[in-house]
């Protein structure tokens, strides 16, 4: 975590270890989540106690009005707040946490709302059994019954999963689609004589939310089949804008089109050399693009396990 940041928190009574800070302000528990390197995306706060559905969502409603484009959503445990990364400075995002605990405790207090003496998934008083958990990246703290209760529900959930049909076949159907669109795309690309990662990023996360939409499961074989036929439709692509860039300037039939190809790159160094280089760059920009959506999706099908 940045140094920066880290000091700030610290003053705040917060732990910070790695890239997360725990600590209870003013009677909240509340944990802090920054970003990893490779994920350069938000930070998160999640702030842990018990209350209704209703409850949360009201909290939440009034917390997304404090401004700095905060989005708030209800978790198991309590809120979790997702505040925006910072473009240039640190500063912006010190000073919104630094509302954030100011008003939060404030908000919830008005609300009576309880605090971390309370457990936060049964609303129980916490007793000396208690743990603190790591739950979905945050510190939570929970009273041992309770944490058996949790056990229990997720291995239920991982053997239904486990247990469902896999579909394939409808998968492999929303695959195409999102094949379908990196294909299109790279065409498009190349006729602006641009090459980019996007149509791969696009064409896979299309392709694995089709996936999905479609009924397969969302486990490693849909990153296999989303990323292979995503390859595929990109190579596709690639070798039918060629084709139409031939047949748009010799106004040639398909067939003679790819004749005149495979000609060119038997017979024409020059051309050969320019079609297999920016080949060569577009499976670059692919293996870029796939291995940044892969990356997303291991983290996206990886099933919750035990805690405490």
């Amino acid at each position: 975590m940045n140094k920066k940041l880290a000091a700030a928190l610290q003053q705040h009574g917060m732990t910070v270890t790695g890239n997360s800070a725990y600590g209870t302000v003013q009677g909240y528990e509340m944990s802090l989540r920054a970003p990893s390197p490779m994920e350069q995306s938000a930070y998160f706060l999640h702030v842990s106690f018990y209350a209704s559905e209703e409850k949360k969502q009201e909290a939440a409603n009034e917390i997304a009005r404090f401004g700095n484009k905060l989005r708030v959503e209800n978790s198991a445990y309590g809120l979790t707040i997702t505040l925006p990364q910072p473009v240039f400075t640190l500063n912006p995002l010190i000073e919104a946490i630094g509302v954030l605990f100011e008003k939060l405790p404030a908000l919830f207090k008005q609300k009576e709302i309880p605090g971390a003496d309370v457990c936060p998934y049964d609303g129980n008083p916490m007793t000396e059994n208690s743990k603190r958990c790591v739950m979905n990246g945050f510190f939570v703290t929970l009273n041992n019954d309770c944490i058996g209760s949790i056990n229990k529900a997720i291995e239920e959930e991982n053997r239904l999963f486990a247990n469902a049909p896999n579909n394939y076949l409808q998968g492999i159907c929303g695959a195409l689609v999102g094949g379908v669109v990196g294909a299109a795309l790279v065409i498009a690309l190349y006729f602006m004589e641009y090459v980019a990662s996007i149509s791969a990023i696009i064409a896979v996360m299309l392709g694995a939310f089709l996936y999905r939409k479609f009924g397969g499961k969302p486990n490693a074989v849909m990153i296999v089949i989303v990323s292979v036929i995503s390859l595929i439709f990109i190579l596709i692509g690639y070798y039918a804008a060629v084709i139409i860039d031939i047949i748009s300037e010799f106004s040639l039939d398909f067939g003679s089109a790819v004749e005149l190809l495979n000609l060119n790159l038997a017979e024409n160094p020059e051309f050969s050399k320019l079609f297999y280089t920016n080949l060569a760059l577009l499976l670059v920009f692919t293996a870029l693009g796939i291995g940044v959506m892969i990356f997303s999706l291991v983290r996206q099908i990886k099933r919750p396990k035990n805690i405490g």
